[in-house]
């Protein structure tokens, strides 16, 4: 049909509707939401007090398994009220040879903030089957970091074991220092085959937003938390739901997390470590 027959309303119809395909089909997610304070979100999470368990994907392949859970309440000892977010999981991959599932790599952790989100402390382990290495750090107040007051120092407890032998350790009364950091984390990347990151140097801007999105199929209301750092040009997306629920983290390195039952069937295939 020529154009000459289109009136100049239905011209601006499908003009309209054009912007609007393409703000729908292509903007990215982010921006089809509202942006709002972050600490909206935080509260959120913390008041969710439960855990969900997540499936662990490497480029649409299933790896292993996540389990977070996040809560506040008043903490036992000190009578104070903190929030704390823990993660444990594993990470897994497909033998072919022996067609059965390895465990590569198992961690657990939590962080401790108090309600203004400043840190109270934390603790970590990791465990690594095959080189027969364990590690555990724990630390006390405000994570370091490199800017940090020489002065102003965070107790820390770290045990490094490798089949069967300490091959290091300090004790709480060792202040921790941000160069004790990068050699323990170089270590343990090593050790586990991936890039070292040195935590004291990585410094997050964090976007907050709330909006509808299309998770596994569903549209759903939900929030989207992006921790982006710069130096490192990497981003982690974290969708919750208005109850706090973890739907879904994102990360530019290939890897996610996604809650059971938002899963796709095909991320449970069998694939050869070559693939």
């Amino acid at each position: 049909m020529s154009i000459r027959l289109f009136t100049i309303a239905i011209v601006l119809f499908w003009l309209g509707s054009v912007v609007w395909l393409c703000a729908v089909v292509w903007a990215p997610p982010g921006s089809r939401m509202t942006k709002i304070d972050p600490r909206e979100v935080y509260a959120v999470f913390f008041a969710w007090n439960d855990s969900t368990k997540m499936t662990l994907l490497e480029n649409g392949v299933r790896r292993g398994e996540v389990v977070i859970a996040g809560g506040s309440g008043i903490e036992a000892e000190s009578g104070v009220f903190e929030r704390v977010v823990s993660l444990s999981g594993q990470l897994e991959s497909w033998d072919e040879p022996s067609a059965a599932t390895l465990v590569e790599l198992f961690w657990k952790g939590s962080l401790a903030f108090t309600e203004t989100m400043e840190s109270r402390g934390g603790e970590f382990s990791v465990r690594i089957p095959a080189k027969e290495v364990s590690v555990q750090i724990a630390y006390d107040g405000p994570l370091p970091t490199a800017d940090q007051n020489p002065a102003a120092k965070t107790a820390m407890r770290a045990r490094v074991v490798m089949a069967g032998r300490e091959v290091f350790a300090v004790g709480p009364e060792t202040p921790l220092d941000p160069a004790m950091i990068s050699p323990l984390i170089g270590s343990l990347a090593n050790f586990g085959g991936i890039n070292p990151l040195d935590p004291a140097q990585l410094k997050f801007t964090t976007d907050a937003r709330v909006g509808n999105f299309n998770l596994g199929g569903r549209e759903m209301r939900a929030f989207l938390l992006t921790l982006r750092s710069d130096e490192q040009a990497q981003e982690v997306r974290i969708y919750l739901s208005e109850a706090g629920e973890p739907l879904r983290i994102e990360s530019d390195l290939g890897f996610e997390a996604v809650s059971e039952i938002l899963v796709p069937l095909d991320a449970y295939q069998r694939r050869s470590s070559t693939n």
